[in-house]
């Protein structure tokens, strides 16, 4: 089997990668206890130890506001722990899996979808250090992949954690008898985890590059919510769970909404979001 070392072992993304793929690959999957990225001489003294023929690099600080709160220390694990990481790939002459975000796009004043050929104009912290890690890990890394992640969802399970993503927030939002403001000047894709993950060993085969990966949406994320809780069977739920918000982005609407074309184009097809939520719904039998 090849052999695969992930970094961010205990990640959202991670936890799931090595439960769905321990049969096929040999993982190698590590946590920040296990390895601190943000030394160079540890990195590439393990990476030289395990000898992976794929490196996937999870690994960072994605909560936005711990990156405006403290962006030294997030800058040490988003850009210097990436550098250490392609560093360690290059030497090793193993194939690097960056994962990196659609929020390279949060500043771009043009409407999306965006493509692989729009120039990036982040406006956030975290924006920011995930482009300067592109831009850091293609002067390194030969043999490299970079994935523009859009916003990952899924359930809670047992092989792994589970963050803060819609059907989600909007799922404990119903179990606690709570509302939510939900924002309907948003657009962004939502991919489910899983349909992710069923495509990803897909990568290992196309050309390397730097490749949007998700699902395409054009609807907001006020609506995204609403068929969740139609696929519930809650739609008389609607107006006591949601609240629309509609002042949050009414200066500039948020639009993060990615084109995957490009790995569409390389035999990679993921489902549109409206399409996901109805999957992943029925995939974990979630009816209320």
């Amino acid at each position: 089997m090849d052999k695969i070392l992930i970094t961010g072992g205990k990640g959202f993304f991670a936890s799931r990668f090595n439960e769905y793929y321990k049969d096929k690959y040999d993982i190698i999957s590590l946590s920040k206890e296990e390895l601190n990225i943000t030394h160079e001489k540890e990195v590439i003294s393990k990476v030289k130890e395990v000898n992976p023929k794929f490196i996937v690099h999870t690994a960072a600080i994605a909560d936005t506001q711990v990156c405006e709160k403290n962006p030294e220390y997030s800058f040490e694990i988003n850009v210097t722990g990436s550098k250490n990481i392609a560093k360690a790939s290059d030497l090793v002459k193993a194939n690097l899996i960056h994962i990196s975000s659609e929020q390279v796009y949060n500043g771009n004043l043009e409407e999306g979808p965006y493509n692989e050929d729009t120039i990036p104009i982040p406006d956030t912290v975290y924006g920011k250090q995930k482009l300067l890690a592109e831009q850091e890990v293609s002067k390194i890394a030969e043999n490299l992949w970079i994935l523009r992640f859009n916003w990952l969802f899924g359930f809670p399970e047992k092989c792994g954690k589970v963050n803060a993503n819609i059907i989600w927030n909007v799922t404990r939002a119903v179990l606690k008898g709570e509302n939510m403001k939900v924002p309907s000047n948003e657009y962004r894709g939502m991919t489910y985890v899983h349909d992710l993950l069923e495509n990803f060993n897909k990568i290992f085969e196309i050309p390397f590059g730097v490749y949007n990966t998700g699902s395409e949406n054009n609807l907001s994320t006020y609506n995204v919510a609403k068929i969740i809780l139609e696929e519930m069977n809650l739609s008389h739920k609607i107006n006591d769970i949601l609240i629309r918000d509609e002042e949050r982005y009414k200066e500039r609407i948020r639009d993060l909404r990615i084109s995957n074309l490009k790995l569409k184009n390389n035999g990679i097809v993921f489902l549109e979001t409206e399409e996901a939520i109805r999957k992943c719904v029925k995939d974990f039998g979630f009816k209320i």
